[in-house]
């Protein structure tokens, strides 16, 4: 098996191209071939032992070659300290994997409860005597994160990007049948609302406001109804759920597989499971609810876990009780087609 990598990585070589004329062929001692089938992989496969630098005080969060350090601390200066030490056991490692790092987009966020403390701080981070920037907003997976944590730039993008399609749906909607118009919409619009509404739509309803009007406007162009039409209506035709009743169907969702399957998680999500009856033995009606302390803060009220608890304890019963995936999600999408929650 050696042998073989060793075959198909050796004897590569690269030349450059200018005008016309080209350079003499350089050969290639380490690296993996761009834009082959085995580059990821073996890219992973070299920097899979990252998360396991000594001394490291965080795991980094790794997506292809896509690198993020989440930090903590009560105290700034503590902060400033910790960060520092990882991004110098971070520069070794590089260096000893003969890996570069993209100066240009490396750069660091702020998180705080409090607006005034990010205000009034800035870390003073290097990497290799290069200067880290502070940024406030980042693109991580496809979701934009500001440090705030209200996610008003990722709503904006989605509002931005929708926007460029009311006037091809208006258009398109007086030549296609009601079918089609229906797939477009599921096609491309929906997938751009679903995608991280878990963490989006976790914010106030005046910041989702453009959205959901934007969302509205789409369908009813799409289906030929006039403004007065009532909201529920055009939703039903569709069979999908307004952007709120989407947020928390997607996490009551979450939180059937976190009552009912945690086996089948990410153990990190078995932090979540604790059911009141394992804090007492009163035999109560809520007795096998999810048992919820109360959020000291706002920020608190929206953390998932906690949000997730509240709505599910909220559930019917004959709801809470359906154990079968398929068989809650069905119910619950008809449920909170006349219910608010």
């Amino acid at each position: 098996m050696f042998q073989w990598f060793k075959s198909y990585l050796s004897g590569r070589t690269q030349f450059t191209v200018v005008n016309g004329v080209n350079s003499s062929p350089n050969s290639i001692s380490y690296g993996v071939p761009q834009g082959s089938v085995l580059g990821p992989l073996l890219f992973l496969l070299y920097i899979n032992d990252i998360g396991s630098i000594p001394d490291l005080n965080t795991k980094p969060k790794l997506f292809a070659d896509d690198t993020n350090v989440f930090v903590h601390s009560s105290d700034m200066h503590d902060l400033n300290t910790k960060c520092q030490l990882t991004i110098n056991r971070l520069f070794d490692w590089l260096l000893a994997n003969r890996l570069s790092i993209n100066y240009v987009k490396t750069s660091y966020m702020l998180f705080s409860p409090s607006r005034s403390m990010r205000s009034s701080f800035d870390l003073t981070l290097s990497l290799n005597n290069n200067k880290i920037s502070r940024v406030t907003t980042a693109k991580f997976l496809g979701i934009t994160i500001d440090e705030n944590l209200d996610w008003t730039p990722h709503i904006n993008d989605l509002c931005l990007m929708l926007r460029k399609y009311v006037g091809v749906f208006y258009k398109l909607s007086f030549k296609l049948p009601q079918n089609i118009l229906r797939m477009l919409y599921f096609a491309i619009v929906y997938p751009h609302l679903l995608y991280g509404i878990e963490l989006y739509a976790n914010t106030f309803e005046t910041y989702l406001h453009d959205l959901v009007t934007l969302n509205n406007r789409i369908l009813r162009i799409l289906q030929h109804k006039p403004i007065h039409t009532t909201l529920p209506s055009l939703y039903y035709t569709y069979c999908t759920l307004p952007i709120n009743k989407l947020f928390q169907f997607q996490l009551l969702l979450h939180t059937h597989n976190i009552y009912y399957n945690s086996d089948k998680l990410p153990s990190i999500f078995l932090v979540d499971r604790i059911l009141n009856h394992s804090i007492h033995s009163h035999n109560t009606r809520t007795s096998l609810d999810f048992h919820r302390t109360l959020p000291n803060s706002n920020t608190g009220s929206k953390v998932t876990s906690t949000l997730g608890a509240r709505l599910w304890n909220s559930l019917p019963l004959t709801l809470k009780s359906i154990n079968d995936f398929n068989q809650f999600k069905n119910k619950l999408k008809e449920f909170l087609y006349v219910n608010e929650i």
